[in-house]
């Protein structure tokens, strides 16, 4: 597959897609990052951006994944101060461990704390040009699907959008990838870094996933549906059992955007595991193929979640061993 082509797969939204191929055919070596702020427990979701950094690294690309820690104070105070260094260290492993159970290289992924260039004076004063020229009610539509929305909202909340937006510059990046909800913050920064004499940012947006009917992103705060990656297997397979998955429904399935962005792309193959009684085994090589098998009713819901199951059975049993022995990082993270 052509680097422009894996970049692109399963991608919502490239900005610019002629900017990225130009990239591509330079002699530079480009330099991608995405960001996350360490809130709450890294869960399922997490997966799509591991898997597209995989398909990025995969290209040749250097990755730097920067983990977000004054952000994710300012987003309403989701992590407190005192625990911000500690989820950062959480999330690192986090991250590190699902890049290993998809088969990535480790040392070819740089992680990169916010608060270690945020506080450099050359970023504050940049900081402060976009203050002066960003209005309020600008700043607040950047932001609107990423920062919890309140009545009477912080200052801090109001400079998320803008700190996002000059982090490309000063991370080092080429290229920003992230969720199609953080869409508009980059926007405001390909219209407003170049005031600051940057270059204007490519950006790669991905699809957002989820497990309920109306196909709403997973989410943290969804306790009783949110797939951790420290569920046991038991738990794991529960959820995905409660899942939205109606027989010959692909609108809004979740499971079906599990195997098309995370499985398929790693995995090469979807395997649907069940009794010879019931149609046996049956290896699928396209998404096409089983949405289809799927519509006319040849894949039963219940073996479907099965087989999705399986994958995460494996993956999980990686991530946890990663995990065996770090127990003190989860408990520090969140006491």
């Amino acid at each position: 597959m052509k680097k422009l082509d894996l970049i692109s797969r399963n991608t919502v939204e490239i900005t610019k897609r002629e900017e990225l191929s130009k990239l591509l055919s330079s002699n530079k070596k480009p330099t991608a990052y995405l960001g996350a702020a360490p809130t709450g427990k890294v869960h399922l979701g997490y997966f799509l951006q591991a898997v597209k950094i995989k398909d990025m690294i995969d290209s040749g690309i250097e990755f730097k994944y920067l983990l977000a820690d004054i952000h994710a104070y300012l987003d309403d105070r989701k992590s407190p101060m005192e625990l911000t260094i500690h989820r950062s260290k959480y999330y690192k492993e986090a991250m590190s461990a699902i890049l290993k159970s998809i088969g990535v290289d480790l040392k070819k992924i740089k992680f990169v704390l916010g608060s270690s260039f945020q506080k450099k004076p050359d970023y504050v004063f940049d900081l402060y040009k976009l203050m002066g020229k960003v209005k309020v009610k600008r700043a607040m539509r950047a932001s609107s699907e990423v920062v919890r929305q309140i009545e009477n909202p912080d200052l801090g909340s109001l400079n998320y959008a803008l700190m996002q937006a000059i982090d490309v510059h000063h991370i080092g990046a080429d290229i920003a990838l992230s969720g199609i909800d953080q869409r508009k913050i980059y926007m405001l920064a390909r219209e407003e870094v170049k005031s600051l004499g940057h270059k204007k940012p490519i950006c790669i947006f991905m699809p957002l996933i989820g497990l309920n009917q109306d196909g709403s992103k997973m989410s943290a705060s969804d306790k009783n549906k949110v797939i951790t990656i420290h569920d046991s297997v038991k738990s794991m397979r529960k959820k995905i059992n409660s899942a939205y998955c109606p027989e010959k429904v692909i609108e809004n399935n979740g499971l079906l955007d599990i195997i098309k962005y995370i499985i398929l792309p790693v995995e090469n193959k979807f395997i649907i595991d069940r009794k010879p009684e019931f149609g046996g085994r049956v290896d699928y090589l396209s998404y096409d193929n089983i949405t289809s098998d799927y519509k006319k009713g040849k894949i039963h819901p219940a073996d479907l979640k099965y087989s999705v199951g399986n994958y995460f059975e494996k993956y999980f049993s990686t991530i946890q061993k990663h995990f065996k022995n770090k127990q003190k990082i989860i408990d520090q993270a969140y006491p």
